[in-house]
């Protein structure tokens, strides 16, 4: 029997550390760095190609000297829900709902 998932969670994937801004940031792990050490980071995550209801992604913020924030490109939640600004070692983990992206869970960033 073959085997299948339902959604991607991209946990075999090396974990993509982001030092700058990228304002179109394609999913492509399951846990994401972000390092705000020398450039300011702001991440807008986009949509997914297949746009995979359940895919999850962690964003961990390693370094917040210059300010690191992530947008959520189709937040399900509305715009006013769409965007968190880290401080170092806080993250975040957001999902992908049939509506949209959603943040899930909070450790310690705020949502603006």
């Amino acid at each position: 029997m073959a085997q299948t998932s339902v959604f991607p969670l991209y946990l075999d994937a090396a974990a993509a550390t982001l030092t700058a801004d990228d304002a179109t940031y394609t999913v492509t792990s399951s846990r994401v760095i972000l390092d705000g050490t020398s450039a300011t980071v702001n991440v807008v995550v986009d949509d997914l190609n297949t746009k995979e209801v359940g895919t999850v992604v962690v964003f961990e913020c390693i370094n917040a000297a210059n300010a690191v924030t992530v947008t959520l490109s189709n937040p399900a939640d509305g715009t006013s829900l769409d965007k968190a600004t880290f401080a170092a070692n806080e993250e975040a983990t957001c999902m992908y709902f049939d509506g949209g992206w959603r943040w899930i869970a909070l450790n310690g960033p705020s949502l603006d």
